[in-house]
């Protein structure tokens, strides 16, 4: 869900040491906050959903560690229309990247990590340079997924990145957030006049942590609210092991606690009840610190909440009231229609991984099988890779398996479980960056 040593990574990332090498663009631009072109249409109710709303160029430009990805030929925002989890018509917004010499009949949709509970924290807003001279709204966690992006984009393939916890920053809520990515991949393949991208293309989805949670939750959805997508390849890295919502209390007093504001603001979005419990329970000298979420980034957050005692923010005697709250609304919103997933998945997992437990995502991928699901499963055992740095050295087989997959390779219909002993960056992805940044991600990697 989280990259608690992305921080790590930008200290090793001097930006005056970057070319820019951006078109003369413009590096203001509004949080989606107070941009009009993120607002809710008043007659929403009157598209389908998937149908494009609006589009335009991003204000400003796109940016990693403040270069702008080479792969990047154009770029465009679009709105469309999408469903949030009470069945209400509500916005989406998607991030189509395109290539040099793009190959139109490949899409690629890519759900980054938002852990946040505030639309200012979305990947359209966060990718673009206005964003990073804001200490809340800044997030290296999108600057580092956008080198996944430029990964794919060198393959020529066309990216999509939806904003997949909507107009509100539902994070971890379920339905809004498969609704988002199911209708982003509709609004896409609607999209010709804006795009160039071919009705028939193939359909790639891949996610890493958070981005992840929300690519299994689409792909789950997909077979009732979208049958007739024809997902082409699904990889997932960083999974989350969470049984129950309230697993998550587990992660407090540790590096990762800014994730329990942010998970249950982000879900009460949604259940009114929840974020009553919440107003209740809180101790008032704690309640500005708790909600710092609806107005910060994870990146913010990280650091606010880094080894904090949240849990010791609310009253004596609370903790079960408001974890009664919680499980309910995580309930309702893992209970919908489900179908056979037919797209074949890759799924790789470090066995360190302080965020998952091996031992559930292993019994996940055998419940899989059984389904007679196409799993391919990459166990990665090397000592040096936690969650984060597996996140960076998972890209290269990741992006290798889902080119056969868009070039219409059929995968084993058998589950296949490999172990991944590969420990650092494959040096054909770093080529794809400059040698500070590429640099700094070996020395991410090799870091103790």
């Amino acid at each position: 869900m989280i990259f608690p040593y992305y921080l790590l990574a930008v200290t090793l990332v001097s930006a005056t040491e970057l070319r820019h090498n951006h078109r003369h663009r413009s590096e203001s631009s509004l949080p989606p906050s107070q941009d009009p072109f993120y607002a809710i249409p008043a007659n929403i109710a009157a598209f389908s959903p998937g149908e494009i709303i609006n589009y335009r160029e991003p204000p400003s430009r796109i940016s990693a560690f403040g270069w702008t990805p080479t792969h990047i030929h154009k770029a465009y925002q679009i709105s469309y229309r999408t469903t949030d989890s009470h069945q209400n018509a509500t916005t989406g917004i998607l991030t189509a990247l395109i290539p040099p010499n793009a190959e139109y009949d490949k899409i690629l949709s890519l759900q980054m990590a938002e852990d946040s509970a505030t639309i200012d924290c979305s990947p359209s807003y966060t990718m673009q340079a206005s964003s990073q001279s804001s200490p809340m709204l800044a997030s290296n966690t999108t600057a580092l997924q956008l080198l996944f992006a430029e990964a794919a984009l060198a393959q020529k393939w066309i990216v999509i990145v939806p904003d997949h916890e909507g107009p509100r920053g539902s994070f971890t809520a379920s339905k809004v957030t498969g609704h988002t990515v199911l209708d982003g991949i509709r609004a896409a393949k609607h999209s010709n006049h804006i795009t160039g991208i071919q009705r028939n293309a193939r359909i790639g989805l891949w996610g890493y942590s958070g981005g992840a949670a929300a690519t299994q939750i689409a792909i789950t959805m997909q077979g009732a609210y979208a049958p007739e997508l024809n997902i082409s390849g699904v990889a997932m890295g960083g999974l989350s092991s969470l049984a129950e919502a309230s697993d998550i209390f587990g992660i407090n007093k540790g590096p990762s606690a800014g994730l329990i504001p942010s998970a249950m603001l982000g879900l009460a979005t949604q259940h009114p009840e929840l974020q009553r419990a919440i107003d209740e329970a809180l101790q008032p000298q704690f309640r500005d610190l708790f909600y710092s979420p609806l107005h910060q980034c994870l990146q913010a957050i990280t650091v606010l909440f880094f080894h904090r005692d949240v849990l010791g923010m609310f009253r004596n005697g609370s903790i079960p009231g408001v974890t009664a709250e919680l499980v309910k609304a995580w309930k309702d919103e893992n209970n919908f229609p489900q179908a056979k997933i037919k797209a074949p998945l890759y799924i790789y997992q470090s066995i360190i991984d302080h965020l998952s437990d091996i031992n559930r995502i292993d019994a996940e991928v055998r419940d899989y099988c059984h389904q007679g699901v196409s799993v391919h499963y990459e166990r990665a055992n090397a000592t040096n890779l936690n969650h984060v740095k597996y996140g960076i050295v998972g890209v290269y087989k990741a992006i290798s398996w889902m080119q056969d997959r868009l070039d219409g390779k059929g995968a084993s219909r058998e589950c296949v479980t490999l172990t991944d002993a590969t420990s650092t960056l494959d040096p054909h992805l770093a080529a794809l960056f400059p040698k500070n940044i590429s640099d700094a991600l070996f020395a991410l990697i090799n870091a103790l």
